[in-house]
């Protein structure tokens, strides 16, 4: 049986005619003939051509897949030097747990971006009823929504570090600027609607006006960070 190395592999990528293979735990394994490897892509995240053993292992599924597709060689791993000991002890700690590689950030990313789009409809929906209670709910969901941003910053930092080892790209350092911008507007939202807004249902008070207007823009940044990330996740020409 083969061995290949990560140089071997790479050029089995399923472009231009090439053979879709993946490495999974230090073994080799031809996708080409499955349908959901269709150029050497699977559901638009996973590369041919590359060592999945991680991805595999925070994947729906499990090792099982693998009995549908061929074996054809073994992978020769190499040894990873990290530039810090801290770097080097976080993958020790991810290998046992793979799950906190990519999962914490998009669990606690939605928080805020469900919320604070959530505080814009609640309070237009909340003029346009009369309803306290509604117009109570919307502020609170700013609240809430403002909260969760740090954390969402926080493991959105951890996850380029770890997963893109600090490298920037157009998406990630659009998605980074606009995470501070929300929590700048957000805050001054905060603060409009806690110490400056009188009546929270008068449309005749202008600081209502612009209180509403920090929400609109709220939706509008937490919408595109929720489109950049999906664009991330899922990317597409």
């Amino acid at each position: 049986m083969k061995n290949f190395s990560s140089t071997d592999i790479k050029v089995c990528d399923g472009k231009n005619g090439a053979p879709s293979y993946v490495a999974v735990e230090n073994k080799v394994y031809d996708v080409s003939g499955s349908s959901k490897w269709k150029d050497g892509t699977h559901m638009r995240r996973h590369q041919a051509g590359n060592d999945l053993t991680t991805d595999i292992k925070s994947a729906p599924h499990g090792l099982e897949v693998l009995d549908r597709v061929s074996l054809v060689g073994q992978f020769k791993t190499e040894a990873k030097n990290y530039q810090s000991t801290s770097r080097a002890t976080v993958e020790a700690l991810l290998e046992r747990h793979p799950f906190f590689r990519r999962h914490p950030h998009p669990a606690v990313v939605h928080f805020p971006l469900a919320l604070l789009m959530m505080s814009s409809f609640l309070e237009i929906m909340a003029i346009l009823t009369a309803s306290d209670r509604t117009e109570w709910a919307a502020y609170l969901s700013l609240i809430v929504g403002l909260i969760t941003v740090p954390a969402a910053i926080v493991t959105g930092y951890f996850t380029w570090w770890i997963n893109y080892e600090s490298k920037g790209s157009p998406i990630i350092n659009s998605k980074k600027n606009l995470a501070w911008v929300v929590l700048a507007v957000g805050l001054v939202a905060f603060l409009i609607r806690t110490f400056a807004v009188a009546s929270p249902l008068d449309i005749s008070d202008i600081r209502l006006m612009v209180y509403l207007g920090n929400l609109l823009i709220l939706s509008g940044l937490v919408s595109t960070i929720g489109f950049l990330g999906g664009k991330l996740t899922f990317p597409y020409e």
